[in-house]
């Protein structure tokens, strides 16, 4: 068996290249006119989500603390990196995939819970469920989900989980303070927020799906153009 390669300067360069036009568009983009700029951070919000899920599987150095450096300050503002971090790498564990309860990135209901929703509330599931309800509405549905979850776990005395929220306010307060700074709008950076996680939705919508078979629950996606770079080119996942 060949040995595991290590990530070096000469194989990550792509990675490096990246993480440089991914922040030097967001620096940018945050001196542009807000009818290019909103859906341009937008896109900038989502690569940089993508290139810290690279991370989180181990690029662009062999360094953890170094890889973490890179992308500690989510420009999403929503979402802690130590939290995507841990949740995503619970989500890699084959046995759990999409199930409700064991999966933090499942978006399926257990039928008994759902059984007990009220109809509206149902109708929102569905629409979610949909390619268009993602992209409109999956945001404040996984972003709920996700906080209280968090906060259950705070509660539940899991030191972990609040070190990684406390860490984040810096992180996020930095983000803001840079923006401010610029002259830019915060509503309207908070829009582009909003949209950049809603492009990673078409992502998480199309790479899993529910089966009985652990092994068949992932699906694999042709790349194509824009998404294959906003997602870099995972397209088995």
């Amino acid at each position: 068996m060949a040995p595991i390669q290590r990530p070096s300067l000469i194989t990550e360069w792509p990675t490096f290249a990246t993480l440089l036009g991914c922040y030097g568009g967001w620096m940018v983009l945050l001196f542009s006119p807000l009818w290019l700029s909103v859906p341009g951070l937008a896109v900038m919000i989502a690569l940089q989500s993508s290139l810290q899920h690279e991370i989180i599987h181990g690029h662009p150095t062999r360094y953890p603390w170094l890889n973490a450096a890179l992308v500690y300050a989510s420009l999403n503002l929503a979402i802690p990196y130590g939290r995507f971090r841990d949740t995503h790498l619970v989500h890699h564990t084959d046995e759990r995939l999409t199930d409700p309860y064991d999966d933090p990135e499942s978006n399926y209901l257990d039928p008994t819970v759902w059984h007990a929703l009220p109809t509206w509330l149902q109708r929102v599931h569905m629409f979610n469920a949909t390619l268009a309800g993602r992209l409109l509405i999956g945001v404040l549905i996984s972003q709920y989900y996700f906080m209280r979850s968090d906060v259950r776990d705070i509660c539940a005395g899991r030191r972990d989980v609040l070190r990684d929220w406390l860490l984040h306010i810096p992180a996020a307060a930095l983000v803001i303070w840079i923006v401010i700074e610029a002259g830019y709008p915060l509503w309207a950076y908070f829009l582009a927020a909003y949209g950049g996680l809603a492009l990673l939705k078409i992502r998480t919508f199309a790479e899993h799906r529910a089966h009985e078979d652990v092994q068949a629950r992932t699906a694999v996606i042709e790349d194509r153009g824009f998404f294959a770079f906003l997602f870099l080119n995972n397209n088995f996942h």
